[in-house]
């Protein structure tokens, strides 16, 4: 259903553009902002293991950073490898349960550092909101983007509270289990030790995509509004995070072809970036895929010979 859903999308994707212009402007890319921009992706997903490693140390876990990095790689390559964009929380919670971890409290990193992720991704989205209104994109945008991001970030804030819905209501072992959620992803609201360097880093994950997608955008469309290009960027990605498809191909083509439309960015040229994005992507997965090739060998048992 989701490699329908990509195909499909991509296919209303590749009617709207003109290829000779995408040949032109892809030109204008050259290889070392290329690398630079994988760079920035790979530096990406080190930060965000520094965020989940903080999550882990408050919950007592004992991974180091390192291993953290490395199980963060695999989940990039999982996210890119299965039909779904939760394949990497699922391969990075397996892991820390092999390390001797409950799986309970496996799991609750994994959905608090993702429940982290997304809120200070909305939070920046409502930061940017005046930026969008000072250079007035159309109200229907506006009405749109503010209510995406105000209803994100309420939902996100609510999955703080799911432990004091009601009584009936817990009666599920589901809701249950939500309110355990809860109760973990709250308590880290109240160690200063932890929710600090934890916000911070949050900021800065999305930071890099911003700055990488200027970077791209500056190369190939150097006369937009690339301010008001990179207050459009946290929305986009918040839209472009519904798991509807295969590793995000096609969703985030057509948000980002709709999106930065508003700053008057061409349909090609969004085009062009969404595809680096995907790809750079891509890179850090590969790299997380040959990092899981030499873990899993490394701890395969040696058969004695006979």
């Amino acid at each position: 259903m989701k490699a329908a859903i990509s195909l499909g999308l991509i296919i209303v994707v590749l009617r709207r553009v003109d290829f000779v212009t995408i040949w032109e402007k892809s030109r204008q890319l050259s290889g070392a902002l290329i690398v630079s921009v994988v760079i920035m992706f790979a530096v990406q997903t080190y930060v965000a293991a520094w965020r989940w490693w903080v999550i882990l140390r408050h919950h007592h876990i004992d991974i180091g950073l390192f291993a953290t990095v490395r199980i963060c790689l695999i989940g990039a390559f999982f996210n890119q490898l299965l039909p779904t964009s939760f394949g990497g929380d699922v391969a990075r919670a397996w892991y820390v349960y092999r390390t001797g971890c409950g799986k309970k409290p496996s799991v609750i990193t994994v959905l608090s550092d993702r429940i982290y992720g997304m809120l200070t991704l909305a939070c920046l989205a409502i930061i940017s909101f005046p930026v969008l209104i000072h250079f007035s994109v159309s109200n229907d945008a506006l009405i749109m983007i503010g209510a995406l991001s105000m209803g994100a970030a309420l939902a996100l804030i609510a999955a703080f509270w799911l432990d004091c819905l009601p009584g009936w209501a817990l009666r599920w072992a589901f809701i249950r289990h939500l309110g355990s959620l809860s109760e973990a992803t709250r308590a880290i609201m109240v160690d200063r030790r932890a929710v600090v360097p934890l916000l911070g880093l949050s900021f800065l994950v999305h930071a890099i995509t911003v700055l990488a997608i200027v970077v791209l955008l500056g190369a190939i469309a150097p006369h937009v509004n690339l301010l008001l290009c990179a207050a459009l960027v946290p929305v986009i990605m918040l839209m472009a995070t519904v798991p509807i498809s295969i590793a995000g191909w096609g969703v985030r083509e057509s948000i980002m072809i709709y999106g930065f439309g508003l700053a008057d960015v061409r349909p090609e040229a969004a085009l062009i970036v969404s595809i680096m994005v995907g790809l750079s992507l891509a890179a850090v997965g590969l790299l997380g895929g040959v990092t899981w090739f030499i873990w899993v060998n490394r701890d395969r048992p040696k058969r004695s010979v006979a």
